[in-house]
């Protein structure tokens, strides 16, 4: 018989399996090879969902609980990585998990390691369990979207994706995802060639993370550079997803104006409301193919004149609106934007899409929404929430606090699938995710393996 084991040796070992978000056939193999170690039956999609399924320790007369996680995660580093082809490069310090040149993928790694670990053991008493390992949730949810609900039986769902332990999440956000293109033809230019970058901010998630004044990399620069009267773009890249609030930003661009003055004034401003902001402004070989001045103004404008950050509030001061320009990117006949608007309020988020399209049509740029993410709201009577509260104040003496969060989670998925779905979102104490700085607490998930214990134990 294969020995049960910790949330920490799965977590080291889903360290080692590249996973990003769209590729994660690999983490299915190894969720596979799992469930015939243990001889649990599984069933695997074409988009590399997994589902584990563990028969209840005795009779039950309910359904099945669902415990899930999402397989893959944002990827982000400082310099080049191959997340396609290598796992993560950690260390443990401390008591936490961290990496050394990107961000850890505890997010939503964490939880995994210790469903699997519940499902390694097989001195547990619990209800049938069936396990189901999402992908695709860091970008566009397809995962849980072509998931085949009809094969699901469960009416009581503890998703693993939250981010502090002493916390329940009991509603969360829905999302827009829109990207705004400005196609272009290069143009001949004589004037001098010049590099603006931006780094050195913390970057973070755009949801948890919203409302912590971490500086958003592209509106940084777009607010410097849009007064420049004479600016042509030769390429402008920055961010990483459109989830991730941008830390870093490169903009190549041709000019005959001396910046210099300007460029130490904004050095000195930015460097008092972000500290670890680095700034760098250095002259280049000269460039003479260059995005006409036109268009560049209207992209650096749209960048300008674009909201981002909290943008409604209710009245306790939690956001329930907001927007994070995330990415930009210049290709051969284009450059490329990608934001997302993040609400639980409908109304809302239609009012700020629609702003944003008439912003990029007053600049002449093509707009487009890509996706919508459902959200899922309080439930007043949750018996699966009030017997995760009662268990965790029995094994740690502390209370647990009910969250609302502004972030997309799958649970708005699940819940607009499953009618009547009972839904509570917990999760192992992360920290800085979606960022380089990212790290998660060895300990907690030990305690969180207990805590789910002792709620399974209890279900009927």
């Amino acid at each position: 018989m294969v020995r049960r084991k910790s949330p920490s040796h799965f977590f080291e070992e889903i360290l080692e399996i590249p996973r990003p978000s769209g590729k994660e056939d690999k983490m299915a193999g190894y969720l596979v090879h799992f469930a015939q170690q243990y001889n649990l039956d599984y069933e695997v999609d074409e988009y590399s969902n997994v589902i584990i399924r563990k028969p209840g320790t005795h009779p039950y007369i309910s359904e099945p609980i669902i415990l899930q996680a999402h397989t893959d995660m944002v990827c982000t580093s400082e310099e080049d990585y191959d997340f396609e082809n290598h796992g993560i490069e950690w260390f443990l310090e401390d008591g936490y998990y961290k990496a050394k040149r990107s961000n850890l993928g505890a997010d939503n790694g964490a939880g995994v390691s210790v469903i699997l670990a519940l499902l390694s053991d097989n001195t547990l008493e619990h209800p049938p369990i069936e396990a189901i390992f999402t992908t695709q949730e860091e970008t566009t949810m397809n995962g849980a979207k072509n998931l085949n609900y009809k094969h699901i039986k469960g009416k009581r769902l503890i998703s693993l994706d939250g981010t502090e332990e002493d916390k329940i999440e009991v509603s969360c956000a829905g999302m827009a995802s829109l990207t705004v293109r400005a196609p272009f033809e290069r143009v001949e230019s004589q004037k001098g060639s010049y590099q603006l970058s931006i780094s050195g901010l913390l970057g973070g998630h755009s949801g948890v993370d919203i409302d912590s004044h971490r500086g958003n990399a592209i509106k940084i620069l777009a607010h410097i550079l849009e007064g420049l009267e004479d600016i042509e773009i030769v390429s402008i890249d920055g961010g990483s997803k459109e989830n991730v609030i941008p830390s870093d930003i490169k903009c190549i661009f041709n000019t005959s104006h001396d910046f210099s003055a300007e460029y130490q004034f904004f050095k000195r401003f930015y460097s008092i409301e972000y500290p670890g902001i680095k700034i760098d402004y250095r002259r280049m070989k000269p460039r003479n193919q260059v995005i006409d001045h036109k268009t560049s103004m209207q992209i650096l404008q749209f960048l300008d004149k674009i909201e981002d950050g909290v943008l409604k509030r209710n009245d306790v001061d939690f956001p329930l609106t907001s927007s994070n320009l995330g990415v930009i990117r210049t290709t051969e006949k284009e450059v490329w934007i990608a934001l997302s608007i993040r609400s639980s309020i409908v109304g809302y988020e239609d009012f700020y899409v629609s702003r944003a399209e008439r912003i990029a049509r007053r600049y002449h740029l093509k707009f487009k929404i890509e996706d919508k993410k459902p959200f899922f709201t309080f439930q007043e009577d949750s018996p699966t929430r009030q017997l995760l509260v009662n268990t965790y104040e029995k094994l740690y003496h502390k209370n647990i606090t009910l969250e609302d969060v502004h972030a997309g989670l799958e649970g708005g998925i699940f819940a607009q699938e499953i009618k009547g779905l009972d839904i509570c979102v917990i999760g192992i104490n992360l920290f800085d995710i979606h960022s380089v700085h990212e790290k998660v607490e060895k300990d907690s998930m030990d305690r969180v393996f207990e805590w789910l214990k002792e709620t399974l134990k209890e279900m009927e």
